[in-house]
Protein backbone atom coordinates (compact mmCIF):
# COMPACT_ATOMS: atom_id res chain seq x y z
CA UNK A 1 0.00 0.00 0.00
CA UNK A 2 1.27 3.48 -0.81
CA UNK A 3 0.12 6.62 0.99
CA UNK A 4 0.36 9.67 -1.28
CA UNK A 5 0.33 13.35 -0.37
CA UNK A 6 -2.23 15.39 -2.25
CA UNK A 7 -0.33 18.66 -1.88
CA UNK A 8 2.74 17.72 -3.97
CA UNK A 9 1.80 14.26 -5.23
CA UNK A 10 4.68 12.60 -3.43
CA UNK A 11 4.67 9.17 -1.83
CA UNK A 12 4.69 9.57 1.95
CA UNK A 13 5.00 5.88 2.75
CA UNK A 14 5.03 2.53 1.02
CA UNK A 15 4.60 -0.62 3.08
CA UNK A 16 3.99 -4.33 2.79
CA UNK A 17 0.35 -4.76 3.84
CA UNK A 18 -0.68 -8.37 3.12
CA UNK A 19 0.87 -11.75 2.40
CA UNK A 20 -0.80 -11.68 -1.02
CA UNK A 21 -2.32 -9.01 -3.30
CA UNK A 22 -4.31 -6.15 -1.81
CA UNK A 23 -7.83 -6.23 -3.24
CA UNK A 24 -9.53 -3.27 -1.52
CA UNK A 25 -8.74 -0.19 0.57
CA UNK A 26 -11.31 2.04 2.30
CA UNK A 27 -10.78 5.04 4.55
CA UNK A 28 -13.03 5.63 7.55
CA UNK A 29 -14.74 8.96 6.64
CA UNK A 30 -13.26 12.10 8.21
CA UNK A 31 -10.39 10.20 9.84
CA UNK A 32 -6.84 9.10 9.04
CA UNK A 33 -7.73 5.42 9.57
CA UNK A 34 -8.28 2.90 6.80
CA UNK A 35 -8.95 -0.78 6.16
CA UNK A 36 -7.33 -3.03 3.59
CA UNK A 37 -8.48 -6.42 2.39
CA UNK A 38 -6.37 -8.95 0.59
CA UNK A 39 -6.10 -12.32 -1.07
CA UNK A 40 -4.63 -13.60 2.22
CA UNK A 41 -8.20 -13.74 3.65
CA UNK A 42 -7.51 -10.91 6.09
CA UNK A 43 -8.72 -7.40 6.76
CA UNK A 44 -6.23 -5.03 8.33
CA UNK A 45 -6.93 -1.77 10.14
CA UNK A 46 -4.33 1.01 9.72
CA UNK A 47 -3.38 4.44 11.01
CA UNK A 48 -2.29 6.48 7.97
CA UNK A 49 -0.73 9.25 10.11
CA UNK A 50 1.56 6.94 12.05
CA UNK A 51 1.90 4.43 9.19
CA UNK A 52 1.23 1.48 11.46
CA UNK A 53 -1.14 -1.45 11.52
CA UNK A 54 -3.61 -1.43 14.39
CA UNK A 55 -5.44 -4.72 13.98
CA UNK A 56 -5.66 -7.83 11.80
CA UNK A 57 -8.97 -9.66 11.40
CA UNK A 58 -9.33 -13.15 9.98
CA UNK A 59 -12.10 -12.21 7.61
CA UNK A 60 -13.15 -14.74 4.99
CA UNK A 61 -12.53 -18.29 3.79
CA UNK A 62 -10.96 -17.04 0.60
CA UNK A 63 -9.97 -13.69 -0.86
CA UNK A 64 -11.45 -10.45 0.47
CA UNK A 65 -12.90 -8.74 -2.59
CA UNK A 66 -14.54 -5.53 -1.39
CA UNK A 67 -14.85 -3.23 1.62
CA UNK A 68 -17.30 -0.46 2.49
CA UNK A 69 -17.50 1.77 5.54
CA UNK A 70 -20.51 3.47 7.09
CA UNK A 71 -20.57 7.25 6.66
CA UNK A 72 -20.16 7.65 10.43
CA UNK A 73 -17.54 4.89 10.68
CA UNK A 74 -19.74 2.74 12.93
CA UNK A 75 -19.29 -0.42 10.86
CA UNK A 76 -17.36 -2.02 8.02
CA UNK A 77 -18.84 -4.38 5.44
CA UNK A 78 -16.70 -6.91 3.60
CA UNK A 79 -17.35 -9.41 0.85
CA UNK A 80 -15.22 -12.24 -0.36
CA UNK A 81 -14.66 -15.24 -2.56
CA UNK A 82 -16.53 -17.39 -0.02
CA UNK A 83 -19.78 -15.72 -1.25
CA UNK A 84 -20.42 -14.04 2.09
CA UNK A 85 -20.95 -10.48 3.23
CA UNK A 86 -19.79 -9.73 6.75
CA UNK A 87 -20.58 -6.74 8.91
CA UNK A 88 -17.96 -5.64 11.44
CA UNK A 89 -19.26 -3.35 14.19
CA UNK A 90 -17.04 -0.81 15.90
CA UNK A 91 -16.60 -1.48 19.61
CA UNK A 92 -15.17 0.45 22.51
CA UNK A 93 -12.68 -2.35 23.26
CA UNK A 94 -9.13 -1.19 23.86
CA UNK A 95 -6.56 -2.53 21.38
CA UNK A 96 -3.01 -2.95 22.63
CA UNK A 97 -0.70 -2.53 19.65
CA UNK A 98 2.15 -4.51 21.19
CA UNK A 99 -0.13 -7.52 21.72
CA UNK A 100 -1.34 -7.29 18.12
CA UNK A 101 2.25 -7.19 16.85
CA UNK A 102 3.14 -10.26 18.92
CA UNK A 103 0.18 -12.15 17.45
CA UNK A 104 1.39 -11.30 13.94
CA UNK A 105 4.90 -12.53 14.70
CA UNK A 106 3.56 -15.84 16.04
CA UNK A 107 1.89 -16.63 12.69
Amino acid sequence: IKVWGLDFGDCHKSFFAHDASVMAVRFVPKTHYFFSGGKDQRIRYWDADKFEMILTMEAHVGEVWALATASDGSFLASSGHDKSIRIWDRTEDIVFLEEEREKELEK
